[in-house]
């Protein structure tokens, strides 16, 4: 039996077991920011630093994006998750987008996690640190 869980939800997804690419958004309208939480699989003959890096120049490529260098960082709660973060701006249409993004690979199964708080204008530095609050919230399940 396969179960999948989320905050609403559980299903029996019998004896198949799915990929999850699933993504999660949640909006704080009172800061006008956005959390965006991906997952893809990770393919087992790439390492999570090549797929990221790979997403990141598609990013570049489609919407002429300007990201800041990948920088190693450690967060979560027992600052036990390693990853990479960067800076983005971008445009879609008429809506601009400022983010920071979080990529690590999650440690039980083999899938690529992104995180991205974004904005419509530049962030903030109580954006910032609500961003900053967040990674080090973060647990993995």
């Amino acid at each position: 039996m396969s179960l999948y869980q989320t905050q609403d939800l559980s299903l029996d997804l019998g004896a198949e077991l799915p990929q999850d690419s699933s993504m999660n958004m949640l909006t704080f309208p009172e800061r006008g920011t956005t959390l965006v939480i991906a997952r893809s699989p990770l393919p087992a003959d790439q390492s999570f630093d090549i797929v990221y890096r790979q997403q990141l120049e598609q990013l570049r490529s489609r919407l002429d994006a300007h990201i800041t260098e990948p920088q190693a960082t450690t967060c979560g709660m027992a600052q036990a998750i390693q990853g990479l973060e960067v800076g983005l701006q971008f445009q879609r249409g008429e809506i601009r987008s400022h983010q920071r993004q979080l990529a690590y690979p999650h440690v039980q199964a083999q899938r690529l996690m992104v995180l991205s708080y974004s904005k419509e204008t530049p962030l903030t530095e109580n954006d910032l640190m609500h961003w900053q609050a967040i990674k080090a919230s973060l647990q993995t399940r």
